[in-house]
């Protein structure tokens, strides 16, 4: 009679682990998702200063260039001016959008920067304006998976994104200030990338 019991015993605690088993590996598959395709763009969603979701998505059929800053940031705010000029050469092009996306993790200090800016040289340094979409990766900050997902290791840094989402270019050439009254050869590269690109994705429209 006890070895009965004892084998009805052993019995229940193995259903008991074939089931929890079940479960986890069940739970597992659930929960892996597919692995983005590296020549594309990072599938974001993130948020703009009034809270409305934003998405990578939403700009299929645009050139997107994306501009990651942080917080005192000093190279961001050095490289703001031009890369400020160069939206502003695009401003009347509806081919191209300008996202900007800040890495800290904390919102209140992202908006703070927004509005104020920072001061280099004794004079308030805008990161951004009004002619790029701000959005921010808090409360992940700099740990959100978009960075890892370009491999980045600091700011500031540009992602040139075509027209399908594919990648174009992950380290862009930096547009540095101008010198002397004249755009760097940065810039001119910066913009040269950008509308050979047009250049290009025009003439494949034609043939289609």
């Amino acid at each position: 009679m006890k070895t009965n019991k004892r084998r009805l015993f052993m019995l229940g605690i193995v259903i008991f682990l074939k089931s929890f088993t079940c479960q986890n590996v069940t739970a597992n598959i659930r929960f892996i998702a597919p692995k983005p395709d590296s020549s594309m763009a990072y599938p974001f969603e993130l948020k703009d200063r009034d809270g409305k979701l934003i998405r990578m998505a939403d700009f299929k059929g645009k050139v997107v260039v994306i501009d990651f800053w942080v917080n005192r940031c000093a190279p961001c705010l050095a490289l703001s001016e031009p890369l400020a000029k160069i939206r502003k050469y695009y401003e009347s092009n509806k081919d191209v959008v300008f996202i900007d996306i800040n890495l800290d993790d904390d919102a209140d200090v992202w908006k703070n920067c927004l509005d104020n800016g920072d001061v280099q040289k004794n004079r308030t340094i805008y990161y951004t304006d009004s002619l790029s979409i701000s959005l921010s990766t808090a409360p992940e900050g700099f740990y959100h998976p978009i960075t890892s997902y370009y491999s980045m290791k600091g700011v500031p840094r540009w992602i040139i994104i075509g027209k399908e989402g594919e990648i174009i270019a992950r380290n862009p050439p930096r547009p540095l200030p101008d010198k002397n009254g004249i755009e760097s050869a940065g810039s001119l590269r910066f913009k040269a990338l950008i509308n050979e690109y047009l250049l290009s994705h025009s003439k494949k429209a034609k043939v289609r």
